[in-house]
């Protein structure tokens, strides 16, 4: 008990002791003016305050040092009488302007600095002992420091300069007259001194000056630092107050760091400091799943506000990854719950929405699969059947001549009359937009794809009525066969899918097989591949010379080739329809002109004037970011339009297009030959032939490689040749072998031949290198 009362007392008592301990250390703070709101304020006032308080204190406390030894040795003599009477003098005087240096500090920095120099002059004038007049010369030279403290490096240098007179005086009365300077006593005096002088009056009013330089320039960048830090501060404040949306910041516990007024509503009669600091579990209880204690770690929660259970709300979750915190915004789905629950109290309506088409009243997706999985499951003979994907073509078309409502009765009379041309045992559903599917039980006979097919078409309607219209209808049709080796229904569709993407105009119906999966996982991989080298600019530029009837080069065309790791080559048809389908064409195109500019470049500097065809397909023109980026290269290089031909394909869909007549167009206006590629053999007409501001063309190989026997072909040549003269057109003929194409195609009058007889693409390092001397050369044996 006793040890007890003991250790409580020792406690109270250490605790009273520290509390007068932070008290004490608190009053000091504020008289010195070195609390945290004087630093957090960054005046100058403060600063000089508390620096003029310093130094107060510190003479005071000297002061009073020789003041009270003065009183103790105090034997009645004048002297001694005389020093105390002074020192109780300067105590006062002290006293008084430490008394007067918060609200009179301008004032009470001057009488300091004023004290010391008529202290120090006092001492120097006035005493008999050198101790004395070395205490007034140290004084004097302490007046540059304590001026710099207070005002600016100007007045505290016109002090030190001032005390250059101190100095000489001290040298004076120390040495007795010039000539003992070299004395050795004296000159080591005299370094003594001029060391003293020089730290006192110059090297530390100079460091001080620099420190509060520097003091200066970093309160004002953080001044400006602290002004931004606000400024961003008030701006997410603004941004997280106004996001339209209730919004919690909270961190990965759950304890919630803030909220905006939005969320502060959904909680009527409750302050902000009362949420802020607790676990949103507090306030918010998660409806999805009861355990989850957690669930604002979720992407989306479906939570219930526990103040008020039938406030239900979807939780919604970002994460900042900078600072690990979470921010929740909130949605009230209160109405759409209370929608959703009468919804739920029909269960005919609801049975409709979840398993049938609103419109055809077909099983949907869903529902079709359970139903050919069900029937899968359930035979126990062997079984054969055949899936198929039905849809309609050119329906966007029909929707828009005669309107959605027109184009709902097109799709109902179809299911309609497909159902009961359809037997009893076939399953068919609507899967989505204009798709239908229909799975049916097929016996040995219609195994056959010829019977199939028959079959199929025997059971799609070739026309429907719309009104007073008939209308008739083209489908495309993707089969894929089960013959009972477990395959799901999913699995079916997938295949048919991949099926239905092979049908063409031509051929409607196609047939899934091994080899078609095949060829499209092998597709999706080269495609990967394709992605892949455009991307690290693995596509090489080739060259191939053109040649007129002297043998001499008159241009190059520019061919793409596509190297494997392995070494082979991937064909140029390949890859280049594989890159227009992936949207890839213009990224590749815009990778081999600047591989193609850089060439062009230099053989400009050489003056090679050799131009270069480069071949586009349309979809780069099509392109805003390619079409840009070859008019800023023409403009930075106006004589690019000499050195680079643009050849357009023929066979490109967009080639009817009128914007790529108006790019067309404008390029042709900056000086660029245009070349119309493979003629004949795509999309161009006579008419658009004139519209598009061609001035070459160019015969494809196809109409060359029968020459000289073929007579029809050779009639095509002739023609294509005499209508590119009408048109003011030159001609290039492509794909020429041997020396007899060569001449015939001479004699019709072909300004420019291409082929493997004059030259192989070769790439474009062969041209350019020992600096362009095969370039240079611009001939070859013909």
């Amino acid at each position: 008990m006793l040890f007890g009362w003991l250790a409580h007392f020792v406690h109270r008592s250490s605790l009273k002791s520290d509390c007068s301990d932070l008290m004490f250390l608190d009053v000091l703070k504020q008289f010195f003016v070195m609390g945290d709101a004087e630093h957090e304020s960054g005046s100058s006032e403060n600063f000089r305050i508390s620096t003029l308080r310093i130094l107060l204190v510190a003479c005071l406390l000297v002061v009073s040092s020789f003041t009270i030894h003065s009183l103790v040795r105090l034997d009645g003599s004048d002297d001694e009488f005389s020093l105390a009477s002074l020192g109780l003098i300067y105590i006062a005087l002290i006293a008084f302007l430490l008394f007067s240096s918060r609200r009179y500090h301008h004032f009470s920095a001057m009488a300091l600095i004023g004290l010391l120099a008529i202290t120090g002059i006092s001492f120097i004038t006035l005493s008999a002992s050198p101790i004395g007049i070395e205490f007034g010369v140290i004084t004097l030279y302490f007046v540059p420091l304590v001026v710099r403290l207070f005002y600016s490096f100007k007045a505290s240098l016109l002090f030190s300069f001032a005390n250059c007179l101190t100095f000489a005086v001290d040298m004076y009365i120390n040495n007795g007259q010039v000539r003992a300077f070299v004395e050795s006593d004296g000159v080591s005096m005299m370094y003594l001194q001029a060391m003293i002088f020089i730290l006192l009056n110059f090297a530390l009013p100079l460091a001080v000056s620099r420190v509060i330089l520097t003091l200066q320039t970093t309160i004002f960048r953080l001044k400006e630092l602290a002004n931004s830090l606000n400024h961003h501060s008030d701006l997410y404040e603004e941004i997280f107050e106004h996001t339209g949306t209730p919004t919690l910041l909270c961190d990965k516990r759950g304890i919630v760091l803030k909220l905006n007024q939005k969320a502060l509503d959904l909680f009527p009669g409750v302050l902000a400091a009362s949420i802020e600091g607790t676990k949103i579990n507090d306030w918010i209880a998660s409806t999805s799943d009861s355990s989850n204690r957690f669930f604002w770690q979720k992407n989306v929660s479906e939570c219930v506000l526990k103040a008020n259970t039938k406030s239900f709300l979807e939780v919604h979750r970002s994460s900042l990854t900078t600072h690990g915190h979470y921010v929740l915004h909130l949605q009230d789905v209160t109405h759409l719950r209370a929608l959703t629950e009468k919804l739920e109290n029909t269960q005919q309506t609801n049975s409709r929405l979840a398993h049938f088409d609103s419109l055809t009243r077909l099983p949907n997706h869903q529902n079709f699969c359970n139903q050919v999985n069900h029937r899968i499951r359930n035979v126990s003979d062997y079984y054969t059947g055949a899936m198929f994907i039905i849809r309609i073509s050119q329906f966007k078309l029909l929707n828009k001549q005669y309107g959605r409502e027109q184009a709902n009765r097109v799709i109902l009379n179809f299911s309609r009359t497909l159902q009961a041309r359809l037997s009893d045992k076939t399953i068919s559903g609507r899967l989505r937009g204009v798709k239908f599917a229909c799975f049916m039980p097929v016996g040995q006979t219609y195994l056959i794809q010829r019977n199939l097919r028959t079959l199929i078409k025997s059971v799609l309607p070739d026309q429907i009525r719309i009104g007073d219209d008939i209308l008739n209808i083209d489908y495309q049709i993707g089969v894929s066969y089960y013959q009972n080796e477990g395959e799901t229904s999913e699995e079916l569709l997938e295949r048919c899918e991949m099926a239905l993407e092979y049908s063409t105009s031509a051929e409607r119906i196609a047939f899934f097989d091994q080899q078609l999966e095949a060829k499209l996982i092998q597709e999706h991989k080269l495609g990967l591949a394709l992605a892949d080298a455009v991307k690290n600019k693995k596509i090489e530029m080739w060259l191939q010379p053109q040649v007129i009837s002297s043998g001499e080069i008159r241009s190059f065309e520019a061919l793409a080739r596509w190297r494997l790791d392995d070494g082979s080559f991937i064909s140029p048809i390949i890859f280049i329809k594989l890159a227009e389908e992936l949207g890839l064409l213009p990224k590749l195109a815009e990778n081999l002109l600047r591989q193609l500019i850089s060439v062009l470049e230099a053989w400009h500097e050489e003056s090679i004037k050799t131009p270069i065809a480069f071949n586009l397909a349309g979809q780069e023109l099509m392109n805003d970011v390619f079409f840009a980026l070859l008019m800023s290269l023409t403009s930075e290089r106006p004589w690019l339009s000499d050195m680079l031909e643009l050849e357009i394909t023929e066979t490109s869909p967009v080639m009817t297009h009128p914007l790529i007549h108006k790019r067309l167009r404008a390029l042709s206006q900056y000086g660029f030959s245009i070349a119309i590629d493979d003629f004949g053999t795509g999309q161009a007409s006579l008419g658009q032939l004139i519209d598009i501001p061609a001035n070459i063309l160019k015969i494809d190989r196809r109409f060359v490689s029968p020459l000289p026997d073929d007579r029809r072909h050779l009639d095509i040549v002739k023609s294509t040749i005499q209508l590119a003269k009408s048109l003011n057109m030159s001609v290039i003929a492509e794909g020429i072998e041997t020396r007899e194409q060569a001449n015939l195609l001479m004699s019709l009058g072909c300004d420019t031949l291409q082929g493997y007889y004059f030259g192989k693409p070769s790439p474009i390092s062969d041209w350019t290198k020992n600096n362009h001397e095969k370039a240079k050369q611009l001939r070859m044996v013909y």
